[in-house]
C-alpha cells in the first residue's frame, strides 16, 4: 500500500513537472511569433511612412504647361509696359465699355453696353449661354465704324492703358432727343409684309429704308411706330479702359476677322496667314471645322465679303485670298477581336 502511494505521488510530479515546461515552451513560442508579427507589422508601417516622407511627388510638367506659363509671362510684361504708355491715334487697341443711363432714381438705371463677363450680367438681356461673346471692344483709334465719336474723341485727346476715363453725356450729344414726329402710323399689313410675324406692342419694326422702331399700341389695323432710338431723351454715362494693344501685322488680321463673328477668338490661332508683302496679297487659311461652322450658319460670304473690306481699308492690302482646306477623313479599322455566337 505504501508502495502505491509513492508511486501515485511520483506519477503526480511528473505530470505536473511535465505539463509546466510545456506550458512554458508554448508561451516562449507564441511570444516569439507574435513578437515577430508585430515587429514585421510595425517595419512594414514605418518603411511606408519613411517612403511617403522622403519620396517626393513628381509632377510631370507637358509641353501646354510650359507654353502656357510663357505665355502668361509674357502678356503680365506686356501689361507692366502697357501701364505707362499712352494710347496713340491710329493705334489698334481693345477697350473695355460700360454704357449706362443716368435717371434720377439710380437703381433706375439701365445698362445697355457691357464688353466683359462681370457687368454683363446686369445687362437687361444678358445670356449666359453667350458668355464668351461679352468681351472688349475691337477699335482704331480716330477712325469711324470702331467706338462711338465721344468715346473714340476721349480716348483720342489721350489716356494711359488701364486708366479708367468716366464721361457724361447729354441726350444731344448721347442717342438724341426725343423728336415727336419721329411716332409714326403704320398699317398691320405692311408690318406683316416686312417683318413676315404678326404685329403686337413691344415689337421691333424695320422698313424697306433700313428705319428700325418700336411698335408702341396695335388696334384695328394700325401700328404706331416710335422710330426714335430706345435710349434717346436719355442722359448717358461712359466707363472707359483700354487693355490691350493689337501690335503685329498677323494679330491685326485675327483681330479684325475676329470682329466679325462673336466668341471667334478662342480658335483664332488656327487661322494660317501668309502676307506676300511685294504683291499686297493675304491668303488666309480657314480651319476645317471653322469652315464647317460658316456653312452650316449659312454666313460664310457675308464673313469672308465683310472681314475682307476691313482688311483691305485698315491694312493696306489690296487682294484677300480664303483657302479652305477639305482633307478625306481616315477610314475607320474595323475590329474582328471579338466572339460569335452561332445557334445551329
Amino acid at each position: 500500500m505504501i508502495k502505491m502511494a509513492e508511486t501515485k505521488e511520483n506519477l503526480k510530479k511528473v505530470t505536473k513537472k511535465t505539463i509546466k515546461k510545456t506550458v512554458k515552451k508554448t508561451a516562449k513560442k507564441t511570444t516569439k511569433k507574435v513578437s515577430k508579427k508585430t515587429t514585421k507589422k510595425v517595419s512594414k508601417k514605418a518603411t511606408k511612412e519613411v517612403t511617403k516622407i522622403d519620396t517626393p511627388k513628381v509632377e510631370v510638367e507637358t509641353e501646354v504647361d510650359v507654353k502656357a506659363k510663357e505665355q502668361a509671362k509674357k502678356e503680365a510684361e506686356k501689361k507692366k509696359k502697357l501701364k505707362t504708355t499712352k494710347v496713340k491715334e491710329g493705334d489698334m487697341v481693345m477697350v473695355d465699355v460700360l454704357g449706362k443711363t443716368i435717371e434720377e432714381d439710380p437703381a433706375k438705371n439701365i445698362i445697355f453696353q457691357a464688353s466683359n463677363p462681370v457687368d454683363a450680367q446686369m445687362l437687361l438681356n444678358y445670356d449666359p449661354k453667350k458668355i464668351d461673346q461679352y468681351v472688349p471692344d475691337l477699335a482704331i483709334i480716330g477712325k469711324q465704324g470702331f467706338l462711338t465719336d465721344n468715346v473714340d474723341n476721349v480716348i483720342k485727346e489721350g489716356i494711359k492703358f488701364y486708366e479708367e476715363k468716366t464721361i457724361q453725356l447729354e441726350p444731344i450729344d448721347a442717342f438724341g432727343e426725343r423728336v415727336g414726329n419721329k411716332i409714326e402710323k403704320v398699317s398691320a399689313k405692311q408690318f406683316k409684309k416686312d417683318m413676315n410675324e404678326e404685329p403686337r406692342a413691344g415689337a421691333t419694326y424695320k422698313n424697306k429704308k433700313g428705319r428700325t422702331g418700336t411698335v408702341l399700341r396695335a388696334a384695328q389695323g394700325r401700328l404706331l411706330v416710335d422710330f426714335n432710338h430706345p435710349l434717346a431723351g436719355r442722359k448717358i454715362e461712359y466707363k472707359i479702359k483700354v487693355v490691350d494693344l493689337i501690335d503685329g501685322f498677323d494679330n491685326q488680321v485675327k483681330a479684325l476677322l475676329g470682329r466679325r463673328i462673336p466668341g471667334l477668338d478662342t480658335i483664332l490661332n488656327e487661322f494660317k496667314i501668309d502676307h506676300k508683302k511685294s504683291e499686297s496679297v493675304l491668303e488666309i487659311e480657314l480651319p476645317q471645322m471653322f469652315v464647317y461652322q460658316i456653312a452650316q450658319q449659312q454666313g460664310g460670304l457675308y464673313f469672308k465679303m465683310g472681314a475682307s473690306m476691313d482688311i483691305q481699308e485698315h491694312l493696306g492690302v489690296e487682294t484677300v485670298k480664303f483657302i479652305e482646306v477639305y482633307t478625306k477623313p481616315p477610314i475607320p479599322e474595323v475590329s474582328h477581336d471579338h466572339e460569335h455566337d452561332h445557334k445551329e
